[in-house]
């Protein structure tokens, strides 16, 4: 298996499912498309042509007043994040770690796109309040003023990339 750049002539993303039609939806019809338009990359964990499981990064920027105070940045109204859009795993892979798989690659790659280009972390929208554990376990905490936000500064992520 390997991480990869989502490639629609080489991956099956109609077969794809996750239980959530949301997230099937976008990798099977809109994930190339917003690809092609620059709005965000989608990464597959891939065994050939089969999906296991994927996840989207984008750039974002976060309002200061909304992060944790442990984020300070008083001087700047806009902070700039990557944005974890999506995260979902195929149901016939599930309860095997792949989503734990998942975001530390989206850590990793995160930390390398930090290297390059001035961000403080990593933002999420949970989908709900199962999705949202599921991250808090990771280190991520709730924003303030947003259902269903959570954030990860960059230097809580080194530990869970090592």
């Amino acid at each position: 298996m390997n991480f990869e750049p989502l490639d629609p002539n080489r991956h099956d993303r109609q077969s794809f499912d996750c239980g959530v039609d949301a997230l099937n939806i976008y990798l099977q019809r809109f994930a190339n498309q917003d690809v092609r338009r620059g709005l965000t990359r989608t990464y597959v964990l891939a065994d050939k042509m089969h999906i296991v499981g994927y996840y989207t990064l984008s750039a974002h920027s976060v309002l200061r007043d909304d992060l944790p105070e442990e984020v300070n940045a008083r001087a700047y109204r806009e902070l700039p994040f990557l944005l974890l859009g999506r995260l979902a795993v195929d149901l016939a892979d599930r309860g095997r770690g792949y989503g734990d798989v998942l975001i530390v690659d989206a850590f990793r790659r995160t930390r390398l796109v930090a290297q390059q280009v001035g961000i403080m972390g990593m933002i999420v929208d949970a989908k709900d309040d199962r999705a949202a554990q599921f991250y808090e376990r990771f280190g991520f905490q709730r924003l303030s003023g947003t259902v269903g936000r959570l954030v990860l500064p960059l230097n809580a992520m080194d530990s869970l990339i090592d």
